[in-house]
């Protein structure tokens, strides 16, 4: 028995994260500070963190990492729209309102062999991490265990899937990837696998994003408070966003 008839394939998408190159001037900044850290005076971050990590450290904000966390802030919500993914209004992504981005949190971790980081989430709007340094060879470091899937050394995004279940997104860390970053909401789960061949660190920076009121001192507004948890069906979108392909990511080649 066969029949001749009509149907489409309509996947169920949503928002994912960012992965951008740091430009120059942010690592020249960067491995500036690095340089300067000194472990025995600077800010412990270990007991702030979730990192089975022993060396995790505060450092400075600096005028281009600010900018360009702060920048990506809003390239994020212009990119996914983030306020029909979440409930969220567009005042989320609008400073026209006495609100902004800011970076308020900025710490390097030295993660040697065997250290993990569990599964966990960030305070804040959006989170990012950039690779500094990774000390083994992936292709050697995948050859030690002989499973269905796997996840030695590599940083996963953990998520809940249109049917209820827990999907992997995992990002495979080697050194191809060093001094590129990942962009991402700070509630989006993540975790980082251990590395099992190489004695030095694997180095990387992490920070948080915030959504602040300006130094004006303009208060959020009450209606704005609200409409962080209205429904998401009580939204009206534009023409743009009812559009079903306009979450396809643009120019989404592989750096």
């Amino acid at each position: 028995m066969s029949f001749d008839f009509k149907y489409h394939a309509q996947w169920l998408e949503s928002p994912g994260y960012l992965l951008a190159e740091v430009p120059p001037q942010v690592r020249e900044e960067l491995e500036e500070s690095i340089r300067n850290l000194n472990e025995d005076t600077a800010e412990s971050y270990t007991t702030r963190l979730k990192g089975h990590l022993e060396k995790e450290y505060a450092l400075p904000i600096t005028p281009n990492i600010k900018f360009i966390t702060e920048s990506m802030a809003y390239e994020y919500a212009r990119q996914f729209y983030i306020e029909r993914a979440t409930g969220q209004t567009e005042v989320y992504a609008d400073t026209t309102d006495g609100i902004k981005y800011e970076l308020m949190n900025l710490w390097i971790n030295y993660q040697k062999k065997y250290d993990f980081n569990p599964i966990h989430n960030h305070a804040g709007a959006y989170s990012f991490v950039i690779w500094v340094k990774i000390p083994y060879d992936l292709e050697e470091e995948q050859k030690r265990y002989k499973t269905n899937g796997n996840e030695t050394a590599l940083f996963a995004f953990r998520y809940i899937s249109p049917l209820g279940g827990i999907d992997t997104r995992s990002l495979p860390i080697d050194k191809s990837w060093e001094w590129k970053m990942a962009f991402f909401p700070a509630k989006l789960n993540h975790t980082v696998n251990p590395f099992y061949t190489s004695d030095e660190y694997r180095i990387s920076i992490s920070g948080n994003v915030f959504l602040r009121e300006n130094s004006k001192g303009v208060s959020i507004k009450q209606d704005f408070k609200e409409k962080m948890f209205t429904p998401l069906k009580d939204y009206v979108y534009n023409d743009q966003v009812k559009n079903p392909n306009f979450y396809r990511y643009k120019n989404s080649e592989p750096i």
